[in-house]
Formats: structure tokens, sequence, C-alpha cells
């Protein structure tokens, strides 16, 4: 399966699309613009890291990707949150992007745990015997008992 067929990768494709469209209409001063550059720069990080970590199949690796993928959409909600705080946009302005990045949290936690617990039950173990105070047998077999 190719990453760009991954729902997730959709939703993560989403996140950049919508920044996009609201960065247009904030003005143009020194914050909205760190903010806007800020807020694209980890929108694209996420998708980047699915379609990275994919290529490794599977595995920590992938694990490890979608784990850095889920920091870059914490980083857009701080940088959302920060243009709220700065009066650079308003709820309304925000709130299908603040949707989707919350949607594609769920998600990005829902593939690791469900890869971390594939990967858990894939683990050979060897399994333990019950503790016994007298390990070998020392004769006939009635008398230690």
């Amino acid at each position: 399966m190719d990453y760009r067929d991954l729902l997730l990768y959709k939703r993560a494709s989403e996140v950049v699309k919508e920044p996009n469209t609201v960065i247009k209409a904030w003005p143009k001063s020194m914050q909205s613009q760190e903010i806007s550059r800020q807020l694209f720069r980890a929108a694209t990080s996420i998708g980047a890291n699915i379609a990275e970590g994919h290529g490794r199949h599977k595995g920590q690796e992938y694990i490890h990707f979608l784990t850095i993928a889920q920091g870059s959409a914490n980083e857009v909600d701080h940088w959302l949150n920060t243009a709220l705080d700065c009066g650079i946009a308003s709820i309304t302005d925000l709130q299908d992007l603040i949707r989707l990045n919350n949607e594609t949290r769920k998600m990005l936690t829902s593939a690791i745990n469900t890869l971390q617990k594939k990967r858990d039950d894939k683990v050979i173990r060897e399994g333990s015997s019950p503790y016994s105070p007298v390990p070998y047998s020392l004769g006939d077999p009635e008398e230690d008992l």
C-alpha cells in the first residue's frame, strides 16, 4: 500500500491545506508572519513523517516516525493557541483546523498503539516455571512429596 492511500496521511494533508487558507487572511505583522511560518512547517512535518515512517514498513522505526508526526501535530496545536493568544485569529477562524488537527492526533495515537500492540504480541517469551523449594528429585518421587 502506498502511504498516500492511508487515511491518516490524507487527514494530515488536510491539516496542511487548511492553514494555507487561514493564514492568507492574517494581518501582515511580524508576529503573524512568524506564527504562520512555524504553523505551516509543523503541519507539513506531520505528513512527511508519516510518509517516511511508512517507507520503513513496520517495526520500531515506523512507530518512531509516527511519534515524531504526533509531536508535530502537538506543535500545530501550540501555534494555533499562540495565534489565538496574540489576537491574530479568532476561534471561529481556526475551529475547522483545530478539529482536523485533533482528529489527526487521535489517529496517530491509535496507529502508534496498534503498532506497539502488534509488536508486543510478536515477542516470544519463554514461560517461567513455578518456583519449587526442591528443584531436583532426591530419589523416590513418592518420598519427595
